[in-house]
């Protein structure tokens, strides 16, 4: 990877796991509503609302390829477990530090 002046290798560590976090998320969610909608299409009655379902459930199924094709592409730029493990360790303790301080201003 390129060499950064004013990145450290914690904070690019950081990115990186973040990033996979949020694709990981964005997984999960999309097989909770691919779910939902397959459980629906056995029971809706034909119609337009039915039709909708099974647009979502296909749209679904390509988003779903398309966010573990980037899965698998970002999976060889993740930094070795140990330093994985460290900057997740990082972001929660920033995440942390964010959820006490929009506490404190309630």
């Amino acid at each position: 990877m390129t060499d950064y002046n004013v990145l450290s290798q914690e904070e690019q560590d950081e990115i990186i796991v973040s990033f996979m976090q949020a694709q990981e998320r964005d997984d999960f969610c999309h097989q909770l509503n691919l779910s939902r909608y397959e459980t629906m299409l056995k029971t809706l009655p034909e119609g337009d609302w039915k039709s909708r379902v099974a647009k979502l459930r296909a749209e679904t199924v390509q988003r779903l390829a398309e966010v573990r094709s980037i899965i698998a592409a970002t999976e060889p730029q993740l930094p070795s477990a140990e330093r994985l493990a460290v900057a997740k360790n990082r972001l929660l303790v920033k995440n942390a530090g964010k959820v006490l301080s929009s506490e404190d201003s309630t």
